[in-house]
Order: structure tokens, then C-alpha cells, then sequence
């Protein structure tokens, strides 16, 4: 009987022992391991913001709890845990269990990813927009974020603003809805830790020279490129920096190929929708100076783009193209619109034209409550348009177009009335390309930054979106073509907001790019040659992964800075990616 009894007891000590084992979790996103005796904060959290009062609380036996006490001198606090971002997959969500009271700002939940710069997060995402407020009781609440293939770092919080109390517990955060305490980690591929040897000899295998030599070698040079391309819906050719000669003559070469030997008709530009509809409308009245001067960024206004225009504009009619814009609506609009609609002789029309008319000239005022109110009525004054002509069956599929790119100008304004989501301007972007796309029954060539077309979200959940929605949209009809470059000259304006103004009159600069001191992207692409193309999905099928993250350069409209180093998979953001080991800055039309 007792060695009955001692089998028995040591049976079930045997279940217990793993059961116990199993249920310890990697991270301590429930609180609960925390001695409030010894400790201050539960194991592994940290404080960010500046309220004091952040601490644990045991509510029940074996039960505790992060919380946030506010305090006169601070303006927020959050509780905050650290997890290596050592996990695959396409998106993260945190979940957890909030009680509040008598808060007077703002309590939610927080994500941050860090990737491996310093000067920016990939993504974040926060329930501060939710406005949650007053007094609550525990009830539980998520945040979801695209999750990056560079992550680094994942940051998870409570956070509360202004004043009140809040108590937070049973965190949770999933990876393609499986919970990351049972998630295998998986270490980060770099450039520094991947086999050299390895990653030198399939870039040799596989990349196809580029002949600079003279226009014709490069077009021909251009072959096993153009023949990959086949008859895709959109081709997006990007650029590393919006100041390179070379990245533009090759576009027009690729541009011009695709026009006449695959039957693209459509040529979209990251500039203002409506200003190159203007450009359009008077380009057979206006030289192309003055033109470009008034309707372009005067980052574009260079004698490579110039010489693009110029081919458009003689061949037009023969090949039957366009030239549009995916950039924000704002300026010449209501003339875009007028010219477009002056031929309906219609009472009500004219008088919802006047009305928007007039709230359009409202809208340039500082004071940002106005302006809020102002805009939403230029947005309903658009539906308004848009109702009545569809009711009087007037609508022309170029008027429904431009009320589409004005209806995206101002969507933001509606979405901060109806508390939805704020669209980024990628998202906008590849809202006007995918309607092109979808409703003009054109192949379409995009000329847009290497940061807009990318297949993935390169930074901020914003840059890469463009891209991204595309290719989610389009899938292998959308494809990318990254354009990069190691040194040499590059053209530049003193930074501002690019689409702040209508005044495009900022005279461009010249600087040599910054000399690589580190393992860049373009470091080991150098070693095959000065000039090649790589198609990055035969790459991929080499070296049996597209995880290798490493650094490169993107360089916007302004001057090169630390902030333009981004550390990317380079081989999952783009379908094909052309190196130039030196390049030259564009040539400005105007001193």
C-alpha cells in the first residue's frame, strides 16, 4: 500500500513538473512577476514619459498589475516592456486589459518597432486617437501594426496622459495570431553576419551588365530587363535620390521601350495631380520651360526631365500616351475642375461650384480650427458635385477622375471628423495610381522615390506604404524596379514641406554624396562591376532567403543627412534593382 501510495504521488509530481515548466513565459507581459517588497516596477518594465508614479500593485493573491498615477508636474507616463524583435511574420497585435479612472487626457495601449538606426522608429501605434476617457472599469483592448522584416526591437505599453489613474494587465501580443511567449525566435540576417563568399558569387552569377557607353548599348543592355517586365499593370522605376542624372536617363530609356514594344500608355509622376493636368491642358500653348517652372517640383525642373517631356509632347498622338500625377490636389483644382465642367450649362452645378469656390479661398488661414472646418466643407462640397453630375447622369470619366485625386487631397479631414484612421500620403499615392490603374484600362509606368515603391513599409508604418498597398492590390502585376548608386554628385533644394506651396521656385543645389564609412547594400554590389541590373527574386532563389538586412541610402528632395541610412531586406523590396557605382547630379533648367 504505501509503494502504491509513493507511485501515486510521484505520478503525479511528474504531470505537475512540466505543466509548471511550460506555463513560465519568456516575457512578463501579465506583471506578475513582481515583489513588492523588493521591487518598484514588475521584472523587465520600464518607464518612459514624465509622471513619477509608475509602479506595480499585487490586487490578488499571486495577481499583479502595472500602474500609472499622474502628477501635477508631468504631461504623460508609460509603462513599458522591451522585447527582441527576433520573430517572422506579417503583423503584431497587443491586446490587454485596461482600468481607469477620472482621466482627463488620454489611456490606452502603445506599440513601438524599432529597427536597427537610431534616429526613428519603423513603426508605432498608439490609442490616443480613441480619446478613452473619465472612469472605466477593466476592459480589454488591441492595437495592430504591420510587422517589419528589419524589426529590431518591439516596445509594448500602457500609457496615460494628462491626468488620472490607470491600471493595466494581461498583455498579449500575437504574431500572425500566435502568441510570442510560444513563437520560435529567429536571429536576424545581416550584411556583417551572412556568408561573404556566399553573397559575393551569387551577385556575380547573376547580375547583367549595363553599357554606359553610348545611348544605344544601354538600350540594348537593357534587354533581359525589358522581356522580365512582360506585360505587367503598373512598372514603378524608382531612384535612391530625386537628383541623379543617370536614374533619369534610364527611365526614359526603360519608359520609352515599354511605350513602344509592350503598349504602356500611361507615365504617372510623384508631383501634384492637378498641376500636371494643368501642364497637359497647355502644352501645346506654354514652352516647356515655363511649364515646368509653374506645375513642377522644382526638383524636376532639369533639362533629363525636360527631355522626356519633350518626346512625350512630339509623340503623343502617335502612341496615343499620358502623363499624370499622383501627389496631393491642392492648388489648381478648382480651374482644373472649371475647365473640365464649363461646358455643362447647368444652374444647380454653377451655384455647388461657387460654393466650392468660395471655401477654397477660405482655406489659406492659420487659424488650424477654421481651416479644419473649411476643409471638410470642401470635401462635401466635392460629393455634392460628384452626386448631382452622377443623379444627372453628366459625369465624364475625366471629371470623376479629378473629383477622385480632390476627394483624396482632403480625405484627412473627414477622417479626424469621423475619428478614423490618418491616411498617409503613401496611401493616398497608391490610392490615385491603383484607380488609374483599375478604371483607365492602361499599362502604367511609375516614376516615383525608391522609399515610395518599395514591395515592403521601409519605415515610420508611412514610407513603403505606397508600394506595399500596390503590390498587396496588384500582386505580380506590380512590379518594382530600385535604382542605386555608391557615389558621386546628386541635386538637392533647402528643405521644406514639398507640397506646402504652390511657389515651386527653390533653386537647385549640387553636393557630393557622402563617402560610405560602414557595409552598405551598395558595398558588396560594387564588387560585380560599376554598372549591372540583378533581378532580386533569382537572388532570393539563390541564396535560398530574402532576410538579408543591410544598409542603404535614401536621399529625398533635401540635402544627404545620418537620417537618409535605412537598414533594409534589400532583396524583398524590389523585383529588380540597377547599381551605378558613380553618378552625376541633374542639370537644373533654371539658374
Amino acid at each position: 500500500m504505501k509503494f502504491i501510495n509513493q507511485t501515486f504521488y510521484f505520478l503525479v509530481l511528474l504531470f505537475l513538473i512540466p505543466k509548471n515548466l511550460n506555463s513560465q513565459n519568456k516575457y512578463n507581459l501579465d506583471f506578475n512577476e513582481f515583489n513588492q517588497e523588493k521591487q518598484k516596477m514588475p521584472t523587465g518594465w520600464i518607464k518612459w514619459g514624465n509622471f513619477e508614479n509608475l509602479m506595480g500593485e499585487l490586487i490578488s493573491n499571486g495577481n499583479s498589475v502595472g500602474k500609472i498615477v499622474s502628477d501635477k508636474n508631468g504631461t504623460f507616463g508609460c509603462i513599458t516592456y522591451k522585447i527582441p524583435a527576433n520573430y517572422v511574420g506579417d503583423t503584431i497585435v497587443l491586446s490587454g486589459r485596461i482600468k481607469y479612472e477620472n482621466v482627463k487626457g488620454s489611456v490606452g495601449l502603445l506599440m513601438r518597432i524599432d529597427g536597427h538606426s537610431k534616429k526613428s522608429s519603423l513603426a508605432f501605434k498608439s490609442m490616443q486617437g480613441q480619446q478613452l476617457r473619465g472612469t472605466s472599469d477593466w476592459k480589454e483592448y488591441s492595437i495592430k501594426l504591420p510587422f517589419p522584416d528589419n524589426a529590431k526591437i518591439i516596445y509594448v505599453g500602457g500609457i496615460l496622459g494628462k491626468k488620472g489613474i490607470a491600471w493595466f494587465d494581461d498583455f498579449k501580443v500575437t504574431i500572425d495570431g500566435k502568441d510570442i511567449q510560444e513563437l520560435k525566435e529567429t536571429k536576424k540576417i545581416t550584411l556583417e553576419s551572412y556568408n561573404s563568399n556566399e553573397l559575393e558569387s551569387a551577385l556575380s552569377k547573376l547580375s547583367r551588365k549595363l553599357d554606359f557607353s553610348n545611348e544605344e548599348n544601354l538600350c540594348n543592355s537593357l534587354d533581359p530587363l525589358i522581356e522580365k517586365i512582360g506585360n505587367k499593370k503598373i512598372v514603378a522605376i524608382g531612384e535612391s535620390t530625386h537628383g541623379t542624372s543617370e536614374f533619369y536617363r534610364l527611365r526614359e530609356i526603360i519608359t520609352k521601350r515599354l511605350i513602344k514594344e509592350k503598349g504602356y500608355r500611361l507615365v504617372v509622376l510623384e508631383n501634384p495631380y492637378d498641376d500636371i493636368e494643368i501642364l497637359n491642358r497647355d502644352l501645346h500653348k506654354i514652352s516647356l520651360d515655363s511649364l515646368m517652372h509653374k506645375h513642377l517640383f522644382s526638383i524636376y525642373q532639369t533639362q533629363e526631365i525636360k527631355s522626356f517631356l519633350q518626346w512625350y509632347k512630339d509623340n503623343k498622338p502617335e502612341y496615343n500616351i499620358e502623363f499624370k500625377g499622383c501627389d496631393d490636389s491642392y492648388w489648381v483644382f478648382y480651374e482644373l475642375l472649371k475647365d473640365n465642367i464649363n461646358s455643362i450649362n447647368d444652374k444647380v452645378l454653377n451655384k455647388h461650384l461657387e460654393e466650392l469656390k468660395s471655401n477654397i479661398s477660405k482655406s489659406s488661414t492659420d487659424n488650424s480650427e477654421k481651416k479644419y472646418k473649411v476643409n471638410n466643407s470642401i470635401y462635401n462640397n466635392i460629393l455634392e458635385i460628384e452626386n448631382y453630375l452622377e443623379s444627372t447622369k453628366k459625369i465624364t470619366k475625366s471629371i470623376k477622375e479629378i473629383l477622385f485625386n480632390g476627394k483624396n487631397t482632403y480625405i484627412n479631414y473627414v477622417n479626424i471628423k469621423d475619428q478614423k484612421p490618418f491616411q498617409s500620403r503613401d496611401e493616398i499615392m497608391a490610392d490615385r495610381i491603383s484607380f488609374l490603374a483599375k478604371n483607365s484600362g492602361s499599362k502604367i509606368i511609375v516614376w516615383a522615390h525608391n522609399a515610395h515603391i518599395s514591395n515592403e513599409i521601409i519605415t515610420d508604418n508611412e514610407i513603403g506604404i505606397m508600394g506595399r498597398d500596390l503590390k498587396k492590390d496588384f500582386n505580380q502585376d506590380y512590379y518594382t524596379i530600385g535604382l542605386t548608386t555608391l557615389k558621386g554628385s546628386y541635386s538637392y533644394m533647402n528643405e521644406k514641406i514639398i507640397n506646402g506651396d504652390h511657389l515651386y521656385t527653390e533653386k537647385l543645389k549640387t553636393e557630393l554624396l557622402q563617402p560610405v564609412d560602414s557595409l552598405f547594400w551598395e558595398n558588396k554590389l560594387l564588387i560585380n562591376g560599376n554598372s549591372f541590373a540583378i533581378d532580386m527574386l533569382d537572388l532570393k532563389n539563390e541564396l535560398n532567403t530574402d532576410e538579408i538586412i543591410g544598409a542603404t541610402r535614401l536621399i529625398g528632395y533635401s540635402k544627404e543627412s545620418e537620417k537618409d541610412i535605412y537598414y533594409l531586406p534589400l532583396i524583398k523590396n524590389f523585383d529588380t534593382m540597377i547599381f551605378i557605382e558613380e553618378t552625376n547630379s541633374t542639370k537644373s533648367l533654371f539658374e
